[in-house]
């Protein structure tokens, strides 16, 4: 699993430029039920695969291919390092609509640049809405 998370690493830092951590995250795999809880408000099926919370760990869903493994991952780290990196303001939806984009351009990077693919599965993002 180290191997895997530096291999990981590696890509999101390099196709991000962000520079390479001193640190890595702790990853987690978990189900489409605790991912239903926790980022879909109870809803079956939840289309959330990876969740990143700006602390030290990244859950991925446990139920992944490898290739979308390592792409939810790569996604998912470009959001440690943005979140390590101090650049983004994590309370501006502007910054947060920022980041989802920016994470999604190195993802859609891995996939062409690294596994060879050109197509993906349900890549979504939803635009952050300011509170009233």
């Amino acid at each position: 699993m180290k191997e895997w998370v530096l291999y990981v690493m590696t890509w999101a830092s390099q196709l991000s430029g962000y520079p390479f951590p001193h640190s890595m995250p702790d990853v987690q795999f978990e189900s489409e039920v605790w991912f239903s809880h926790r980022a879909c408000k109870d809803h079956i099926p939840c289309p959330v695969f990876g969740l990143y919370e700006d602390h030290d760990v990244v859950f991925l869903r446990d139920d992944l291919t490898d290739s979308a493994k390592d792409h939810l991952a790569v996604h998912e780290f470009v959001h440690y390092l943005q979140q390590h990196s101090g650049r983004f303001d994590l309370n501006s939806c502007f910054d947060t609509d920022a980041r989802e984009q920016e994470a999604f351009r190195v993802q859609r990077r891995f996939i062409a640049e690294v596994q060879g693919e050109f197509t993906m599965f349900g890549i979504q993002h939803i635009p952050c809405r300011p509170e009233p």
